[in-house]
This record gives structure tokens, C-alpha cells and sequence, in this order.
């Protein structure tokens, strides 16, 4: 199957009458099956991902609430530079983007990415823990899941983001 277009995905959300919001998604029983459906969907489907193979931040670790919520802490290092001791712009989206895809498989989604928004509050400085927060937040025609992440550092919220992801298994 191949990812939609852009068009496509705009047409599915403005003919979609059926919006569910969370009760459609897996929910398990605790934050292990969260993370045991991660690790299945992972090895089947996302084995040679640069974040699981050769992560760029090595540091960066994600675990589930038992919600289903997932959470990540990480710190990014000097080669991660965009600015002067500012985190590149394209490092925080890959990091969202990993986020997003991992918390969809912890559901028991495999999904591609079709948008990405992200607003950069404020600066995310290297060599300073950053901490994560990525959730499901609505789901169109069991097909177009959307998400959300924000990012906080030195207890600002430095960056949020919305995407939506395709299912494709």
C-alpha cells in the first residue's frame, strides 16, 4: 500500500463524519503492553529505523504511562548544534517524529507520517535535559491518527507539535 497524497489526506478529513477521539485506540491493561506492542511492531516493521539501528541522540529513551501516553527524556550533545548551543531545528523534528510513530506502535499502529506542524516556543539548548510528552489525540475513519507532542526544558515549554500519520497496518 502506498502513503496517500496530500490531497488525499485532506479529502479523507473533510469527508470523515466519524471522529473518534481515544476510545478507539488499543488500550491495554498497563505501560508493559504499551511497550511490548512497541517492541513487536518495531522488529517487524521498523527494525532499520536511524533511531533504532544508530540512534542520533543516544540518550534519548522512551517509555509509556499506563494511559498509553508516551513520555522520553534526552539530551542532546554538541553535534546536535544548530545555533550557538541551540539544538538544530531538524534534530527536534526527527526526535517528534520518532516520538509520534513509536506511540502510535505502542498502540498496535504502524503509520506513516503525512504532516508534521512544530512551533519552536524557545530556544532547546545542547548539554540541557529535555523531557517529552506524545499522545494520541484523535483518530479519523480508524485511519488518520492525530498527535501531539510538546516538549519541555528547564520547566518551559519550549516546543510543540502536532502530526498526523496514516495507518497502514
Amino acid at each position: 500500500m502506498r502513503p496517500l497524497t496530500a490531497e488525499e489526506t485532506d479529502n479523507l478529513e473533510a469527508s470523515s463524519s466519524d471522529t473518534i477521539i481515544g476510545d478507539s485506540l488499543n488500550r491495554l491493561d498497563d505501560s508493559t503492553d504499551y511497550e511490548q506492542s512497541l517492541q513487536k511492531l518495531k522488529s517487524l516493521h521498523h527494525s532499520q529505523c536511524l533511531f533504532n539501528r544508530n540512534p542520533p541522540v543516544p540518550d534519548l529513551r522512551f517509555r509509556f504511562n499506563d494511559e498509553g501516553v508516551l513520555h522520553g527524556d534526552f539530551t542532546c550533545a554538541g553535534y546536535h548544534q544548530g545555533y550557538d548551543n541551540m539544538v538544530h531545528g531538524g534534530v527536534i523534528a526527527a526526535i517528534i517524529d520518532a516520538s509520534m510513530t513509536q506511540c502510535l506502535m505502542g498502540h498496535g499502529i504502524v503509520g506513516y507520517t503525512t504532516d508534521l506542524s512544530i512551533k519552536y516556543r524557545k530556544p532547546v539548548f545542547i548539554r540541557r535535559k529535555a523531557n517529552l510528552e506524545t499522545s494520541v489525540k484523535e483518530v479519523k475513519m480508524g485511519l488518520l491518527y492525530s498527535m501531539r507532542c510538546e516538549i519541555v526544558q528547564d520547566h518551559n515549554l519550549v516546543v510543540q507539535a502536532t502530526g498526523r500519520f496514516f495507518k497502514v497496518k
